[in-house]
This record gives C-alpha cells, sequence and structure tokens, in this order.
C-alpha cells in the first residue's frame, strides 16, 4: 500500500476528521539531500476534527505526528500539519 493512502487510513480511524486532505509534495524537495527517488517522504496534511477541540496547536500536531511513528521510523521524513476543529475551519 502506498504511504499516502497508509496516512489517509490512519486519519479516518484516528481523527473521524469532518474534513481532511494529504498531499505527497515530495518532488519539490528533488535536489535535497532527504530526497530519495521514488518515495514518498514529503507530505503536506490537513484536518479537520472535533478530536482537536481544547486542543493546543501543539497538542494536535503531537497527536498527528504520534499517530505516523511508525512511517517516521521508515523514510517518512517531514510532515508539513494544518490541524483544526470544525469552528475554525466553518
Amino acid at each position: 500500500m502506498k504511504r499516502k493512502n497508509k496516512i489517509e487510513n490512519i486519519i479516518k480511524e484516528l481523527f473521524k476528521p469532518y474534513y481532511f486532505s494529504v498531499l505527497d509534495v515530495s518532488e519539490q524537495h528533488r535536489g535535497h539531500q532527504s530526497f530519495l527517488e521514488n518515495v514518498e517522504s514529503h507530505f503536506e496534511i490537513v484536518i479537520v476534527s472535533k478530536i482537536f477541540e481544547n486542543k493546543s496547536k501543539i497538542e494536535r500536531h503531537r497527536m498527528i505526528n504520534n499517530s505516523l511513528k511508525e512511517e517516521y521510523l521508515l523514510d517518512l521524513h517531514s510532515v508539513k500539519i494544518k490541524a483544526m476543529t470544525i469552528e475554525e475551519y466553518l
């Protein structure tokens, strides 16, 4: 299974999102030291979920990064995160 699909499944299961998107932006890092050919290593993620209510930005990011820890142990290099409550999104 592609990493993008794995991340999408993790988000659906753990965060029960109102809305989310996962973009593979690995190709934008071609030429950087961390770039690996044909490897999904860099992502931009947007998650809108009730789970983030009463959580700080740091807590939200920790929740998401912790959910991806197995991918980081492989060759996931970076994730740009935007995490919002439904009220913040609307």
